[in-house]
């Protein structure tokens, strides 16, 4: 049967998000979201090759090992990975959000631009449409932001991509750094068979609540419905907030975190979500 997986890697600092889908034939296509690897710290590379070698895969002998690689947005903890990521895997289809130029867009888009191990490349928002014939990902893609046109200038979180990842009654969405004066936009745009969210910034203060001191996007859904997942920031920036633990725990949400769970696996058949996680430090998931 059809089966999705999405693993929220424990990268300390930043993000890294490997998707696996499979469809009822066995075949399996991947998607990757942001990478923050440099020279002397890699920690989701050697993950996805031994992901790839344990499922039988000689990544070496395939020219693109993803369907697709998704940049959220410019800053480094999230995108200083992905160049080696798509020179050692390769990818169909790079994505990314428009935004102003900088080195870190420059050298993506020219490395896009001029190696044959990304095959299309563009800028993504939510008018885009992801499920087309040339893409093949066993699961809806679905972008909720940011929207048509919009770049903001002055803060490269607000340009985050935020997507839904649906299969069958499941939705998974993931949401890189968007911050919580977005969320009154993009709430009304999530699917109702959203199970999972993953807590914006890291579980930063920005991220949940917004300049007035407002929840909007936990003031909308329900603890009973959607669990919430984090790629935590304890160093340097102490993310997730204790603001933020605390209103979590108040209004009887459950969270798991990447400082406390390792990597994060959430799996669906297209009904219920599964997590699983490598290991347990401190307190339990509540």
């Amino acid at each position: 049967m059809p089966e999705l997986a999405v693993t929220m890697l424990d990268v300390g600092w930043g993000d890294c998000i490997l998707l696996d889908s499979r469809d009822d034939s066995g075949d399996r296509r991947f998607g990757l979201i942001d990478c923050n690897d440099f020279e002397r710290q890699r920690t989701a590379l050697p993950f996805v090759m031994r992901y790839f070698e344990r499922l039988g895969i000689d990544w070496k002998a395939r020219a693109h090992n993803f369907e697709w690689v998704l940049l959220t947005h410019g800053h480094a903890d999230h995108a200083r990975g992905l160049k080696e990521m798509m020179s050692t895997f390769g990818t169909n289809h790079f994505w990314y959000p428009k935004s102003v130029a900088s080195t870190t867009y420059g050298v993506l888009l020219d490395f896009a631009n001029r190696s044959d191990r990304v095959l299309h490349h563009q800028a993504v928002d939510e008018t885009k449409i992801l499920d087309a014939p040339e893409v093949t990902f066993h699961a809806d893609l679905r972008i909720l932001w940011p929207n048509f046109d919009q770049i903001d200038t002055q803060n490269e979180n607000n340009n985050s991509v935020v997507l839904a990842v649906t299969l069958g009654k499941s939705t998974i969405v993931l949401t890189g750094d968007a911050e919580a004066e977005n969320w009154p936009e993009i709430v009304p745009r999530l699917p109702a068979t959203t199970t999972y969210l993953q807590v914006p910034h890291h579980g930063g203060r920005n991220g949940v609540f917004d300049p007035h001191e407002s929840t909007p996007w936990l003031d909308r859904i329900s603890h009973r419905k959607t669990r919430l997942v984090m790629s935590s920031h304890i160093v340097p920036h102490g993310h997730p907030h204790p603001d933020v633990v605390s209103v979590f725990a108040a209004r009887r949400f459950v969270s798991y975190r990447t400082d406390r769970n390792y990597h994060i696996t959430l799996s669906t058949t297209g009904d219920r979500v599964s997590v699983g996680y490598s290991h347990v430090s401190g307190r339990l998931p509540h």
